[in-house]
């Protein structure tokens, strides 16, 4: 199975060679990348940035076309987990026949490679339970803690003028009278944070006529799990959730990147 180890703006600047498509080849490529990719490598790779090696180096016909499918899927399945300061990250390239990969972390290369689309949940379990808790238990104890915990626009701003006068955000938000302890343990907890996201594009515009992104994210707290909902222009919404939130999450969406991967295809749209 072909595996590659390199860099984001590295794997950019291969991606984008000429090849025989010349330079127009190289920016309808580039056209075709996931929005993530393109907002990641920007206006291009950082030539001074990449070692000489990643500016010599040339990878061989399998490996560009991984590469070039993962950079240019239609539906990209983000994965990460945040644990003291360090995160480490998969992004899943989502396709019926397989999924493409990019594992990463803040102190290495990426490294590039597919596994069978039947084996991305508990890739992505695995992921997450790192540092964070057993996500695989049952639900009911979790469900069962309360309903949705709100952080109105009231107390962000005690917390706000709390914080103006140099406490940590744990001191600020102990010193607001009658908060709910559920809803102070989620604002406050340094336990690890675990993310998912899925951007869908269609650069054919069959399937969708623009990009569209999605995300959730969680956060371990001393008293157990919680899930952080927050849509433009309302407050954070806090809910206590059991560990197979997250799994309950995941397969739907995952479900869902799969179907508009194979529209895309079948219209002609994903490549």
């Amino acid at each position: 199975m072909v595996e590659v180890i390199a860099t984001v703006p590295q794997a950019a600047r291969w991606a984008l060679s000429p090849g025989d498509g010349g330079a127009a080849g190289g920016r309808a490529r580039r056209t075709a990348w996931n929005p993530v990719y393109r907002v990641l490598v920007g206006d291009g790779p950082d030539e001074a940035a990449l070692s000489s090696r990643a500016r010599s180096a040339q990878p061989s016909p399998a490996e560009l076309d991984l590469l070039r499918r993962h950079l240019a899927s239609p539906a990209l399945l983000v994965a990460a987990v945040t644990a003291a300061e360090h995160t480490h990250r998969v992004r899943f390239g989502l396709d019926p026949a397989g999924a493409s990969t990019e594992r990463s972390d803040d102190t290495s290369e990426s490294r590039w490679g597919e596994v069978p689309l039947h084996a991305v949940p508990q890739q992505i379990l695995d992921l997450l339970e790192e540092s964070g808790p057993d996500l695989r238990r049952p639900g009911v104890e979790g469900h069962a803690r309360g309903g949705a915990l709100r952080l109105s626009e009231e107390l962000a701003r005690v917390a706000q003028a709390a914080l103006a006068g140099g406490p940590s955000i744990e001191a600020a938000f102990t010193q607001i009278p009658d908060m709910d302890e559920a809803l102070r343990d989620a604002v406050t907890t340094t336990g690890p944070r675990l993310s998912l996201s899925l951007t869908l594009h269609d650069r054919g515009g069959v399937a969708a006529e623009s990009p569209v992104t999605w995300s959730r994210l969680w956060v371990q707290g001393q008293r157990g799990l919680y899930r952080l909902d927050s849509r433009s222009g309302s407050v954070l919404t806090v809910r206590p959730v059991a560990s197979s939130d997250v799994l309950d999450t995941l397969l739907p969406i995952l479900e869902q990147g799969v179907r508009f991967s194979a529209a895309c295809s079948e219209a002609g749209g994903a490549r």
